[in-house]
Formats: C-alpha cells, structure tokens, sequence
C-alpha cells in the first residue's frame, strides 16, 4: 500500500498535478421572500437589500431588484430559524417585536416553526445557505410595504402547488402583455374574480357576458382555494388579468376574463 501511494505521489509529481483536497462550498448570504416548495424546502429570488430605520425605530431592509438573479431552492430541514416574535408559534408579532439592532429576528426556534410560518403564507427573510442546504435563517420584519403592485393582461397557466400540507400556495407562470415570463407564488389571500356565478366551473364555462365589464374582466368573487380547483384543470395557457407584486414574486388576485373573438 505504501509503495503504491509512493509510485501516485510521483505520477502527480512528474504531471504537475497535486492533491488538493475536497472542500464545502462556502457560505452564501442573501435576502429575499421565502416560499415552500415541498417539505422541508423552500425557493426564493434573492434580491439587493438596504438597511433602514421604519417609522416606530424598528430596524428593517428594503428590497430590490438584484440583476442577473435566478430564483434558489434550498432545503431548511436542519437550519437555525430566528423569528421576529417573541414566542416561535404566534401567527403575528402582535406589537411586540424580537428584532435585533441590524433588523434580524432574535428568537431562536426550530425548522418546524418555519414550516408553521410558511401556513400564513410567503416570509421576508435573510438566508446563510451553503451548496443547497439553508444554515442560518433570520426572518425580517417587513415594515411598510414598499412595493407597489402591478395589474397587466396576458396569459396563465399553472405550475403546481409546492405545499407540503393543506394550506394554499400555489405557482402559476404569467406573461404580461408585451413582457416576459414569472412566476408567481399565492396564498389563502388571494383573490379570483370570475365571469361565472359557479365558482369551480372549468374555465369560462357557462360564462355569461353580462357578468363581465367592457375588457371581459369578470366580477364574481371567489376564494384562492376554488381557484386552485378550477386551474389544475386547465390543459392551455389562458388570457387573464393579474395583480402581481414582482419583488415579492406573488400573485396577488386573478380575473378570468371573457373576450369576443
């Protein structure tokens, strides 16, 4: 065994080469909304973030767009989780805040309580992730929102619901007349407004005109979990109308919409 480990060191020696030994891809840090993406896991766009001070002194970060990023799925199953509650379950901060001087949560909790956090819907977060493991994740208070939705017509399909539970978070990927493609995640509190009294009717079946506005854009209200329903069956991209918030990589309401040929 000697003699053969000799007769390598001097084939790398004669070529070279030299050993180098394997090493963990170094630590990444980056910002951004988290959404689940299966159990255990979670995807997110990182995006620029600036430090500010919000209106009660609370320290927080303001996103931006971050050129050239693409969107990252790590798995958080054995990451270190920071909320900004003072206790890991409570739905809301409830005018108490565990913030840190740099605008990070300071309650340390467990991967699950994230996996909790992800029920109420997508999380302002800033991530240590190495490879694709999630190490360190501390959640951000997102202040006053600072990001104005956009409305646009174009066209829709879904992608698939990445929950690991029963709670709502659909993806669906939406181009924007004259844009490119995105996709969009959405939660319980999304709105779809239709051009048909029968909230899970297939789309634009038993639509009637007269429902709908002069742009086709229908009006009956229905809940995020009966759009889910109706766009799983949808065999083709469809024409809809869409509030979107693009930092935060959310689809805020759906209209079905009804044109005339």
């Amino acid at each position: 065994m000697r003699l053969l480990a000799s007769i390598a060191g001097l084939v790398l020696i004669s070529t070279g080469l030299t050993a180098v030994p394997a090493q963990a891809s170094s630590p990444k840090v980056a910002y951004g909304w988290a959404w689940p993406d299966g159990k255990g896991k979670l995807r997110f766009v990182p995006r620029a973030a600036k430090p500010i001070t919000a209106y009660n002194g609370l320290k927080t970060y303001r996103l931006n767009p971050l050129a050239g990023a693409k969107e990252i799925r790590l798995d958080y199953s054995s990451a270190s989780f920071y909320r900004t509650t003072v206790t890991c379950g409570a739905k809301d901060n409830g005018g108490k805040y565990a913030i840190s001087a740099k605008g990070l949560g300071k309650t340390a909790c467990a991967s699950a309580d994230l996996a909790f956090v992800f029920t109420l819907g997508p999380t302002l977060v800033r991530i240590v992730y190495a490879g694709t493991k999630a190490t360190t994740i501390h959640q951000l208070w997102p202040g006053i929102a600072t990001e104005r939705p956009k409305a646009a017509f174009g066209t829709l399909r879904y992608l698939g619901d990445r929950t690991p539970d029963s709670s709502i978070s659909g993806v669906v990927i939406f181009t924007p007349e004259g844009g490119r493609p995105m996709k969009l995640g959405y939660d319980w509190m999304a709105g779809f407004n239709r051009v048909t009294e029968a909230c899970n009717a297939d789309w634009l079946t038993r639509s009637d005109p007269r429902i709908a506005d002069e742009e086709g854009v229908g009006s009956i209200a229905c809940n995020a979990r009966q759009m889910t329903a109706v766009l799983k069956r949808l065999k083709h991209p469809v024409l809809a109308k869409v509030d979107y918030s693009p930092l935060r990589g959310s689809m805020n309401q759906l209209w079905e919409v009804r044109r005339e040929a």
